[in-house]
């Protein structure tokens, strides 16, 4: 598969609750057959065996449908698998003093601040994603940046960034406006 950033899609989907591995499956294809996503699976509370079963299921879905697969979990585990690329969170950026990955694998980084996206791309990121942007559910203590100052930030940095954080599908359109890749959208599994 290309990897390549040149050619990444606007929608980036992080997979949300399936029921069981026939499930994660159906709802993982179904969303697949509809739009172009760059997927990211993270799954905190499955265990290391259960996590490997199902990224193989991911996969497979995935090159099926020629969509880039990211993995949000430690090198180590991602290491046993083919997977597109290695999603880090803002937590653990600062663990690392060079790139986790191979050059030919992507490095996906959720950041917070410009401090943050500097040292994502100290670290060779591919891929960033900026949250949040608008007030979110998930982190109710936390204010949205708003658009202007999502727009300030990307321009200081090289790589494609998603924005995240109360996104919608009719968000598409400000972000791009606001120079964004896309959007980042739990929503989009269903």
């Amino acid at each position: 598969m290309d990897h390549s950033t040149e050619s990444l899609p606007e929608r980036y989907m992080m997979i949300g609750k399936f029921e069981d591995h026939h499930d994660f499956k159906t709802k993982l294809s179904s969303a697949l057959s509809q739009e172009e996503f760059v997927v990211q699976f993270r799954q905190k509370s499955i265990e290391n065996d259960d996590y490997l079963e199902l990224v193989k299921i991911a996969e497979t879905v995935c090159q099926q449908f020629k969509c880039i697969l990211l993995l949000g979990t430690s090198v180590d585990i991602f290491s046993q698998t083919s997977a597109d690329g290695l999603h880090l969170n803002s937590q653990v950026l600062f663990e690392y003093e060079s790139r986790p990955v191979e050059k030919d694998q992507l490095l996906s980084i959720s950041c917070h601040d410009l401090d943050e996206m500097k040292q994502a791309e100290i670290l060779g990121a591919d891929i960033l994603m900026l949250s949040p942007v608008k007030a979110t559910a998930s982190h109710p203590e936390l204010t949205g940046i708003g658009w202007s100052s999502f727009n300030q930030m990307i321009q200081q940095v090289e790589c494609p960034v998603y924005a995240l954080g109360g996104m919608q599908a009719p968000d598409m359109g400000d972000a791009k406006r606001y120079g964004a890749q896309g959007i980042a959208v739990s929503s989009f599994w269903k």
